[in-house]
C-alpha cells in the first residue's frame, strides 16, 4: 500500500485552549476548527493548520480541571497516527491488509473521512484515512477545512460532515 502523506497526529493534551495558544504562539499554527470528540463526550478536539496540506489534532477534556490518565495513553502521548491515502487505495485496504496477514478494521465512515484502523507491532494505533469527497488538485485541504468549519458553525452542526466539505470545495472553486 502506498501512503500519500501523514494525515495528522492526534495528541492528548491537558488543556485544549492552553495547547492551542502554545502551538499558535510557538509555531504560528492556525486553528481550523474546534468540535466535540465523537468518541468521548467529555473531550473536544482542535484541528490546527501546520501548512497547506498538514495538520495536527489536539484532544483534551472539555473541563480543563478534569485530569486525564498520564499512563501510556495519557497527556503528552500520541493517541494515533493518521496516514492519508487516496480513495481507491482505501477501497482496497482491508483486502490488502488481510492478504498480508495484517489485522485491520473494516472501513468506517465518520464525518468527512473514511477510516481503517490497525495497530503497528508496538501497539501504536494507525488510521488509514481518505476523505469521502477529495479536494481537487490545487485546492489545499486546510483551506477546505477552514471553509467547512465556517459552514458547520453557520449550520450549528456539532461536527464537520461530508456535506460541509462538498460545499466548501464548491465555494473554493468559485
Amino acid at each position: 500500500m502506498q501512503v500519500s502523506g501523514i494525515g495528522y497526529p492526534a495528541i492528548i493534551v491537558k488543556n485544549v485552549e492552553e495547547s492551542i495558544a502554545f502551538y499558535q504562539r510557538a509555531f504560528g499554527m492556525e486553528l481550523l476548527y474546534l468540535e466535540p470528540n465523537r468518541d468521548d463526550p467529555e473531550s473536544v478536539q482542535a484541528m490546527l493548520r501546520v501548512s497547506d496540506d498538514a495538520c495536527i489534532l489536539l484532544i483534551g477534556p472539555v473541563d480543563p480541571n478534569l485530569k486525564l490518565a498520564e499512563a501510556s495513553l495519557g497527556v503528552g502521548s500520541t493517541q494515533y497516527l493518521a496516514l492519508r491515502v487516496d480513495s481507491g487505495t482505501l477501497d482496497r485496504a482491508f483486502f490488502e491488509f488481510s492478504n498480508s496477514g495484517i489485522r485491520g478494521s473494516e472501513e468506517i465512515r465518520r464525518g468527512y473521512e473514511r477510516l481503517v484502523f490497525l495497530e503497528d507491532p508496538n501497539g501504536v494505533l494507525l488510521i488509514v484515512t481518505a476523505w469521502i469527497t477529495e479536494p481537487p488538485a490545487g485546492i489545499a485541504r486546510t483551506e477546505v477545512l477552514r471553509r467547512a468549519a465556517a459552514l458547520r458553525e453557520a449550520d450549528r452542526s456539532p461536527f464537520i460532515e461530508d456535506q460541509h466539505i462538498q460545499r466548501a470545495i464548491a465555494a473554493l472553486q468559485g
